[in-house]
């Protein structure tokens, strides 16, 4: 029995052997695998990390752009906020402009109707003149007034200024500075006027002869012998004021500079030897560009 306890023995240490064998093997096995999953870990981290670092920069790139792009929309902001504004001022200075014009364009209107009424008592009295309603002229041909090279009034001249006073007299002082007293004036009138001026024509023929050295001479002397005339037939023209307190009436001379027709023709130049009444309009007053201006000032601007 003790023998064949002995015999077996060594089978046994073979056994542990091999198990001791197995298990060097199998730690060795696990060392190699840990080794290896060690190192894949670490290739695994630093990949990691590279991938960290490019997402880091890309991120930092992107803050960059939306910076970028917030300081671009600040600024579009702030241009679109500026050309509001300019759109705003633009808008208010075509609203004054527009105001403005249409008064003037008011008072346009008011001085054709002014030389229309002048004509039309005119020719109810038998006296017969022209009209340029776009440059506001009354035009009394030479005819009417004077002999060909002479500044005296004829009769015939006498008698149509003495009209002419009469009528103005009574149909200027609603479109000048100072109401009439004695004569109604038309709903629509106003004092728009900033003067009536006498103006003294002539033809292009020079002065050869006679008591005026030339056509300068003789254009000044008709237009100083009417206004005196029109004076003399109608002294509350003299004392007639615009809105500045100015004398309405005044006189001017043009020689041959202004010709009605052009050409050398004897026609061309009988309709150029001429008195021309010019009625000026006066520019917008001081008051009515401030009422305008503070009616502006009511629309409040956009603010930045």
């Amino acid at each position: 029995m003790r023998e064949g306890v002995r015999a077996g023995g060594p089978q046994e240490e073979g056994y542990f052997a091999s198990v001791s064998d197995l298990m060097v093997g199998l730690l060795f096995l696990f060392i190699i695998l840990l080794m290896a999953f060690a190192l894949s870990f670490r290739q695994a981290e630093q990949a990691a990390d590279t991938l960290q670092q490019r997402l880091a920069g890309e991120l930092g790139e992107v803050r960059e752009e939306r910076d970028r792009l917030q300081d671009e929309r600040s600024a579009l902001e702030a241009e679109r906020r500026r050309l509001a504004l300019e759109r705003d001022e633009l808008v208010r200075e075509r609203q004054l402009l527009t105001e403005l014009l249409a008064r003037l364009a008011g008072r346009e209107a008011l001085r054709t109707d002014l030389l229309w009424r002048i004509a039309d008592a005119l020719l109810a009295r038998g006296v017969e003149v022209e009209v340029e309603p776009e440059k506001g002229i009354l035009r009394l041909p030479e005819k009417l007034l004077f002999d060909s090279g002479r500044a005296e009034l004829r009769p015939e001249g006498q008698r149509a200024l003495a009209v002419l006073a009469e009528v103005l007299a009574e149909i200027l002082p609603c479109y000048a500075g100072e109401p009439p007293s004695r004569h109604p004036c038309p709903a629509a009138s106003e004092p728009i006027l900033e003067t009536v001026l006498v103006e003294g024509h002539t033809d292009d023929v020079p002065i050869h002869a006679g008591p005026f050295r030339d056509n300068w001479e003789l254009s000044a002397a008709r237009g100083v012998n009417t206004f005196k005339a029109l004076i003399a037939y109608a002294p509350a023209l003299e004392r007639m004021r615009n809105l500045k307190g100015e004398a309405l009436l005044g006189i001017s001379a043009y020689e041959a500079r202004r010709p009605v027709v052009a050409g050398t023709s004897e026609e061309a130049r009988r309709r150029n030897r001429r008195i021309d009444l010019r009625f000026l309009i006066a520019a917008p007053s001081a008051a009515d560009v401030n009422r305008i201006r503070q009616r502006l000032e009511e629309l409040a601007p956009l603010q930045p």
